[in-house]
């Protein structure tokens, strides 16, 4: 009965863990011209911008003018941006997470069901 628990009790954490962690993704946005960037990019984005000067900045942003794109007490006009990614949620890796929990608690499960079965490691 304590396996079960210690098992019931692992099983818990993983479903956490998946459900925390968000599966994301960067997605680069093609510098074509500030309005095509305006239009990409969203309040509550988190983006990693490399400058023109091949300095980087990561920010959630906070405000998007007609003039940059800001967050976190950093500026960074369209004209200075040589490339953008802007953070999203992937679906496929979210759903390949909860496929690999799913396999795994299901062997756990196995083997804590059935006595003669072993996780590895000792005698009982």
């Amino acid at each position: 009965m304590t396996r079960l628990l210690t098992v019931n009790k692992f099983v818990i954490y993983l479903v956490l863990i998946a459900f925390t962690a968000g599966c994301t993704t960067m997605r680069s946005l093609p510098a074509t011209d500030a309005q095509s960037l305006a239009s990409q990019i969203e309040v509550g984005d988190k983006i990693e911008i490399v400058r023109n000067d091949l300095t980087e900045v990561s920010f959630k942003v906070n405000a998007v003018s007609d003039e940059g794109i800001s967050g976190n007490g950093v500026f960074v006009a369209y004209s200075d941006i040589r490339q953008v990614q802007v953070s999203q949620f992937s679906h496929a890796k979210t759903w390949s997470l909860i496929a690999g929990i799913v396999v795994v608690v299901g062997v756990i499960a196995a083997a804590a069901s059935d006595p003669g079965l072993s996780l590895g490691g000792g005698s009982p």
